[in-house]
């Protein structure tokens, strides 16, 4: 059960979340966008108290922050907890912040109660997250765990800055960056505390969540072809209108997650118009086409569902549309003792709880190919997630950390 010695102090949580909030904040909310100076200051700021927690720091050639605590046994794999700190443009102030500083609460609360682990401790700070810069997400933990792919290393910002100049900027280095990787058996587990971004808990008024899984994420590049004429002298039936069809193709899009249900959700994020003039036939649309769900082949039925219905607008509208597939991230299940862990965790504090999947991507499906994985969610208020009105309650943010700590001490004892 839980004592008084192992209880987090709630209000220097909350107290360090709001200082972290303030570092990148603008009027039009949270910039601390990876490898930028508030990035830099956000990083240095944790890594100030993970220092009055007393671990020890190194910053890996992918530029993860990783703060250790020896354990008394050193035969044993470490237990790693984290998230991270950057955030997407005009972002909020706890996606992924309350990961990072819930698990140095966890530490220092550990460190204060003179309570040292059987299992050394690791606090990760993941670089690039987001995917902000060079549209290329987790990126740390996926060097982490051994899967960066090509198109990683030759990466460019929208700045024409490459990742080798921006991952020096943090402590990085690109020539080193496969000495990032670690392998299994090198970490006992890892968890991750984050709010949902979504509104299951909200609306439930459920204090915790324990996930079932992490969604898969298939995008699309869509390219549909037409020819650009006189919008004034070319008869509707002689057009080739790429805009009509990449219209008809949104609306197809959206029913196979509404109509059909053959996947969780499916976006069409954004259009780009050529040659974008009023009066002018459109002769060129490029979509960007997502879709989501824990069940990845759900999404390889969506994938051939939008190719055949690309294939008969194509043709009804007389263009022609070429699909290419620009990210396949498989779904990441959560083992169930791992669940079980986040389940008797929120038992062991009072908490009610239920298991839902996330709809968003998170570093502990990269962390998953090389350790066992968890995750512990808390509710976002009406579910709103990347915006300025991102917000979960200080008593909300409280009990994930506990739970966190729970979680911790279970595994120690256990695995």
């Amino acid at each position: 059960m839980t004592t008084a010695s192992s209880t987090i102090n709630a209000g220097r949580l909350n107290r360090t979340l709001a200082e972290l909030g303030r570092i990148g904040e603008t009027p039009g909310g949270m910039m601390r966008l990876a490898y930028s100076p508030y990035d830099l200051q956000g990083r240095e700021y944790a890594m100030g108290l993970m220092r009055q927690a007393g671990m020890e720091i190194r910053v890996d050639p992918a530029g993860n922050v990783i703060a250790r605590k020896a354990g008394t046994d050193p035969n044993l794999p470490a237990i790693a907890l984290g998230s991270h700190t950057d955030t997407v443009p005009n972002g909020g102030k706890y996606d992924g912040a309350l990961g990072v500083l819930g698990a140095i609460e966890v530490a220092q609360t550990l460190a204060e109660n003179g309570h040292v682990l059987r299992h050394p401790l690791e606090i990760i700070i993941f670089t690039n997250e987001e995917g902000t810069r060079f549209h290329r997400w987790l990126l740390g933990s996926r060097a982490m765990a051994g899967l960066l792919e090509p198109e990683d290393y030759d990466a460019v910002d929208d700045e024409g800055v490459s990742l080798e100049r921006r991952l020096s900027d943090v402590g990085g280095d690109l020539s080193r960056i496969d000495q990032a990787r670690r392998f299994p058996g090198e970490l006992a587990a890892y968890f991750e505390l984050h709010i949902e971004q979504g509104p299951t808990l909200h609306r439930a008024g459920t204090p915790l969540g324990a996930v079932t899984g992490i969604t898969g994420r298939y995008v699309f590049k869509v390219e549909v072809q037409g020819t650009a004429n006189h919008a004034g002298t070319t008869p509707m039936p002689d057009r080739h209108d790429a805009l009509a069809a990449a219209s008809h193709l949104v609306l197809a899009t959206q029913r196979l997650a509404t109509d059909a249900e053959i996947c969780r959700v499916a976006t069409v994020g954004n259009i780009q118009v050529t040659p974008n003039a009023v009066n002018v036939v459109p002769g060129e649309v490029t979509l960007g086409v997502e879709f989501r769900d824990v069940d990845t082949n759900a999404l390889s039925a969506a994938e051939t569902t939008l190719r055949r219905d690309a294939a008969e607008i194509a043709d009804a509208n007389r263009v022609s549309v070429n699909i290419t597939q620009v990210e396949a991230a498989r779904a990441v299940p959560m083992p169930a003792r791992m669940q079980g862990l986040v389940a008797e965790a929120a038992d062991q504090a009072g908490l009610a709880w239920e298991s839902l999947p996330s709809g968003a991507g998170h570093d502990a499906q990269a962390m998953a190919a090389i350790t066992e994985s968890g995750m512990v969610f808390v509710p976002s208020v009406e579910g709103i997630s990347h915006s300025p009105h991102e917000f979960t309650p200080p008593a909300d943010c409280a009990n994930g950390a506990q739970a966190l700590l729970n979680i911790l001490l279970m595994a120690d004892a256990r695995l």
